[in-house]
């Protein structure tokens, strides 16, 4: 190589090195920024018609990165001086190489303090939608931010159709762009985050969560698609009464609108979540597993999707699978070939196992779900039921969401009797349970261990010597523990051997709560 472009090339770099402190330090003594104040607020109120406030001020920097540091600014609602957002500090870092390109490069933004009010109006616009709107002019630069840290934010949303508000306060942000030269190239951000924040809820107290998320994002604002992956999420305390809650969550999202929203995509991909807690003196923990779910338009599809309760408490356990294969259909029509359910409780030395099967259909714009071929299995044991209990019962079920209604409908076998019935739910919200069951005949003594079957002969008997009607409501301490709930029905048995004794024609009226005969 020749020496000479060597020695030139050597002497332009010493020369770079000798004149750019040179020059940052005569523009750092010479150019306020502070005077371009009014301009910049001028600027903003023409461009985007909102105020903004810069009372602290503004300081460049020139090492080790180029950049301007904002201290004490807010910025108002659209057309309104009450305030949307403020911040305590704002440094902002450049890339100086970039700018040769007409390409804003910006290797840092650090904001400490953010404030910010988001409002979702009851016509559903929100008071952001005019900073979210596209320029119709071409970007002399392009922007692309490497690195971006918030902490010590406060985040206020308010729902005005549902009259709820959330705060998100302790808010801390870091968001690292990932594959930096194809972002560049192509304007699709590519950015790896770390989220985490405390959320509460002023008009229901007794909701308070922290949370932390970290995943990767991808955002192609031309293409109209979104994606996260990689999702991890840790929720710890306080909601609706439940103590000690965790929620855990994995899995990948991804959302596509480039024909609207009506039109758009949305995929759910290898999503776990699990739930536990303590609530109402029990111990609960719940997990979730979808391994897809699709919405492509109004067209829905799932693959299997499974899941395991667990419930601990003082009198007992309660064990759960749901297992709910491939959904498929629209929004508005859905099906399942088969929803599978097995539960295990035990309390004390009883034992009670049940395993539920049906096809399942649906509309979720109807809030409606039918199982209309029903299959229940049944089988019980103890020392309460000392020749245990099976049952095989067939039937159909169905909920409405918008009525607030449940109704069920089964006959078949019990304990070797015939049996059927139905029951109906209003006001989910406070449940009111009303049922009529029939029975062929029913023989309490085997369930019965036989030190327990002449105990209860003479009680029986004086009872029935009492008692005045042969339809008057006998008191069975079996729904003691129901005072609590609104339930009325009727069971009606052909024959009732109980005691050594049998009657036949016998109907048990059952009230509880408020349908309760106060005399």
């Amino acid at each position: 190589m020749n020496r000479y472009p060597r020695y030139a090339l050597t002497i332009f770099v010493a020369a770079l090195t000798i004149l750019l402190p040179g020059l940052a330090i005569y523009i750092a003594a010479t150019f306020d920024p502070n005077a371009y104040k009014p301009q910049i607020i001028q600027l903003v109120k023409e461009k985007k018609q909102r105020e903004l406030k810069l009372d602290g001020d503004i300081k460049l920097t020139f090492f080790p990165r180029l950049g301007a540091e904002i201290g004490g600014l807010s910025l108002s609602e659209y057309q309104s001086d009450v305030e949307f957002a403020s911040a305590e500090n704002i440094l902002v870092s450049l890339a100086f190489l970039p700018l040769l390109r007409k390409q804003l490069e910006l290797d840092e933004i650090t904001i400490t303090g953010l404030k910010a009010n988001l409002i979702r109006f009851t016509d559903g616009h929100t008071n952001i939608d005019d900073l979210l709107v596209k320029s119709e002019k071409p970007e002399q630069f392009k922007f692309n931010i490497g690195h971006i840290l918030a902490e010590k934010s406060t985040l206020v949303f308010r729902d005005e159709a549902s009259q709820k508000q959330y705060i998100f306060d302790d808010l801390n942000l870091k968001a690292d762009q990932i594959d930096t030269a194809s972002s560049s190239m192509n304007d699709v951000i590519r950015s790896k985050l770390e989220l985490a924040f405390r959320m509460n809820q002023p008009e229901q107290p007794e909701i308070d969560l922290a949370n932390q998320l970290t995943f990767d994002l991808m955002l192609d604002a031309e293409k109209q698609y979104y994606a996260v992956s990689g999702l991890n999420l840790e929720s710890t305390g306080t909601i609706n009464g439940i103590n000690h809650l965790v929620i855990n969550s994995t899995g990948d999202l991804s959302a596509r609108f480039a024909a609207g929203v009506a039109a758009g995509e949305f995929i759910v991909s290898s999503l776990t979540l699990g739930i536990a807690g303590t609530g109402g003196g029990n111990n609960f923990d719940i997990r979730f597993d979808a391994p897809r779910l699709s919405l492509n338009g109004e067209k829905v599809t799932s693959d299997r999707i499974i899941a395991v309760l667990k419930i601990i408490s003082a009198g007992g356990n309660t064990n759960g699978n749901f297992s709910l294969s491939g959904v498929n259909g629209t929004i508005s029509d859905f099906k399942s070939s088969v929803l599978t359910v097995e539960m295990e409780s035990q309390k004390k030395e009883s034992i009670v196992k049940a395993m539920l099967a049906s096809p399942l259909a649906g509309s979720a714009t109807a809030q409606q779900l039918a199982l209309p071929d029903l299959a229940i299995t049944i089988d019980a044991g103890g020392s309460g039921i000392a020749d245990g209990l099976h049952g095989d019962l067939r039937g159909s079920a169905s909920l409405d969401g918008l009525a607030q209604n449940v109704q069920v409908q089964f006959n078949g076998k019990l304990g070797g009797s015939d049996i059927k019935g139905n029951l109906e739910a209003s006001s989910l919200t406070q449940p009111v349970l009303s049922f009529l069951v029939d029975i062929g005949q029913l023989d309490l003594d085997r369930f019965l261990a036989p030190q327990q079957k002449q105990q209860g002969t003479e009680k029986f008997t004086k009872k029935m010597a009492s008692t005045k009607r042969v339809d008057e409501p006998i008191d069975l301490s079996l729904f003691d523990d129901l005072e609590d709930f609104k339930i009325q029905g009727s069971i009606r048995i052909g024959a009732l051997k109980a005691a050594n004794v049998t009657s036949s024609g016998v109907k048990l009226d059952i009230r509880t709560g408020q349908y309760r005969d106060p005399h």
